[in-house]
């Protein structure tokens, strides 16, 4: 292997070029203090007092499926939008997503279709435990997609999604594929001797399948066998806590992955995905613990627990012991004590009378400081940091006080890169005038860059013709 660091303890451009490509907004952001944890190892510090007063916990419920040396496992892992990273305890260990795979499924399914066609098969209600899963709504659907019922339902929905590959084995490969992308390809496998387990023991998930069936509640052509296997394959899907943060904070983020900066997911996907899980995914608790916290969670059975904050962070914790509604014991008080210590809760007001401790940054950057960030990208050519700034909904055709906008910039820097992308993927105005009655061609003309001359001339003779 290549050394790459200097005697002194420099590395050469070539070598830093590399290091930073796909992170300079990241790097730009640390140097800055805009990260939206500015104070990150405060943050850290009463974090790791929360997660140590938490392990003290005792359940008094036995687990579920635990095997003896996972009893004592209690690991919390957090990725912030930014890509900032906290791990403690186990968090590294593999874990089962188990009932935590059922909101993704949801999503992708809205993704592959649409909102309005996923309900028409499974309702979008709260959380009620009923004396019978037997039990649909007066409409013949089951009540939402993070029960047993509904988790059949999409399921059956993703098997004849066509996007997802036109073979039955290969839609269990693609939904693995985007939830691999959503934590950035990190740890995320099928765990084969729980999926085998599951296609013996499961009873109960192929009763409730044969009940759906008589109540007519399949989509047509569904095959209900390799919905099942679908099904059974999602909730043996391992991850860690860490690979499980990243992708929780990728549903926090919008569906973009805040360490690949991949749009997976839209964020209308997302907002819907997180509104399923604020009313229902905890179970009974769902209404108690979206009146402490008010943030989208889901739970599983084997200890799981997946909570967003949106626009900030995601979190993962994993603590096999189970509390009274069959949620993590250990991962329902951490939550709830991180709300309380800052701030999270959507709801809380804060004021300049208040002394606590706060990280949350209530307003996007100022738009002077994003329409500098988008005219020094234009002039440096840096396409990627203009596809992100685009990905995360700011206006790349915004214009300073001149009225000089992107287009403008790259054209009198004779950036075609830029120019292409701004025309032809986010819609820029070739013919846009600053306050002197400039257009782009005519500062690629003042500056003589040829090539971008044509290329404007081009878009313009295009437009004509249409």
């Amino acid at each position: 292997m290549r050394k790459l660091q200097q005697p002194d303890g420099s590395v050469d451009r070539n070598t830093f070029h590399r290091c930073v490509t796909g992170f300079v907004s990241f790097i730009l952001k640390a140097l800055q203090g805009r990260f939206v944890i500015p104070d990150f190892p405060t943050f850290t510090e009463e974090t790791q007092r929360i997660f140590m007063k938490c392990k003290q916990l005792t359940s008094f419920k036995p687990e579920l499926n635990c095997q003896e040396e996972n009893s004592q496992k209690w690991g919390v892992s957090i990725c912030t939008v930014d890509g900032q990273r906290l791990s403690l305890g186990d968090s590294a260990d593999p874990c089962l997503l188990g009932e935590c795979s059922w909101p993704l499924m949801y999503g992708i399914a809205v993704d592959q279709f649409s909102v309005d066609h996923i309900h028409r098969y499974v309702g979008m209600e709260e959380y009620s435990k009923y004396d019978s899963s037997f039990v649909l709504t007066k409409h013949g659907t089951p009540h939402t997609p993070l029960i047993e019922t509904g988790a059949i339902i999409i399921a059956s929905l993703l098997q004849l999604a066509t996007g997802l590959g036109g073979e039955d084995e290969e839609k269990y490969e693609t939904v693995l594929n985007l939830f691999r992308r959503l934590c950035n390809k990190e740890h995320a496998n099928l765990n084969c001797s729980r999926y085998q387990y599951l296609q013996k023991e499961n009873i109960r998930l192929h009763a409730l399948s044969y009940f759906l069936q008589e109540k007519k509640c399949f989509p047509d052509m569904a095959d209900i066998s390799a919905t099942l296997d679908l099904l059974l394959q999602c909730l043996s899907t391992e991850m860690t806590c860490d690979s499980g943060a990243v992708l929780a904070a990728s549903l926090a983020n919008g569906g973009l992955c805040p360490l690949s900066g991949d749009q997976i997911l839209s964020p209308a996907c997302v907002r819907n995905t997180l509104s399923v899980m604020q009313v229902a995914g905890m179970n009974d608790y769902s209404r108690t613990f979206h009146f402490k916290t008010s943030l989208p969670a889901m739970s599983s059975k084997n200890g799981t627990m997946q909570i967003v904050v949106p626009g900030v962070m995601g979190i993962m914790c994993w603590s096999t012991q189970l509390d009274t509604f069959g949620n993590s014991l250990m991962g329902v008080h951490f939550c709830q004590e991180l709300v309380t210590t800052f701030q999270l809760h959507s709801f809380d007001i804060r004021t300049p009378f208040r002394q606590v401790v706060t990280y949350r940054q209530w307003k996007a950057e100022s738009e002077g400081y994003q329409i500098m960030n988008i005219l020094l990208a234009a002039y440096r050519g840096d396409v990627l940091s203009l596809r992100r700034y685009l990905l995360s909904g700011a206006d790349v055709n915004c214009v300073d006080y001149d009225g000089r906008s992107a287009l403008h910039v790259a054209a009198s820097e004779g950036h075609l890169e830029v120019i292409k992308f701004l025309v032809e993927n986010a819609g820029a105005d070739y013919m846009a005038q600053d306050r002197w009655g400039n257009t782009p061609l005519q500062e690629a003309t003042k500056y003589n860059n040829a090539h971008a001359m044509q290329l404007l001339k081009r878009y313009k003779e295009q437009h004509r013709s249409l």
